[in-house]
């Protein structure tokens, strides 16, 4: 049974500025590969870094599991 409260909890459910600007790139970068693009990584890691290094990374780790993910599917299909 799952606990309700905890996942309504004000600080669980509010996303930060440089959260929303990660969501964001990544989704540039998936529409731009989904698309056929190219996915321009360098520059989405640019605006990345106005938010810092951990930007960077969290950028970097994702677009990295995305594509591992990508990948698994086109293995798999």
């Amino acid at each position: 049974m799952s606990d309700h409260r905890h996942r309504e909890a004000p600080e669980a459910a509010q996303l930060t500025e440089q959260d929303l600007a990660i969501a964001t790139l990544l989704g540039r970068y998936v529409e731009r590969r989904e698309h056929g693009g190219a996915p321009c990584a360098h520059d989405l890691l640019a605006v990345a870094a106005e938010f810092g290094d951990a930007a960077v990374d969290q950028l970097r780790t994702v677009l990295v599991f995305y594509e591992a993910m990508r990948d698994s599917e086109h293995s798999a299909g």
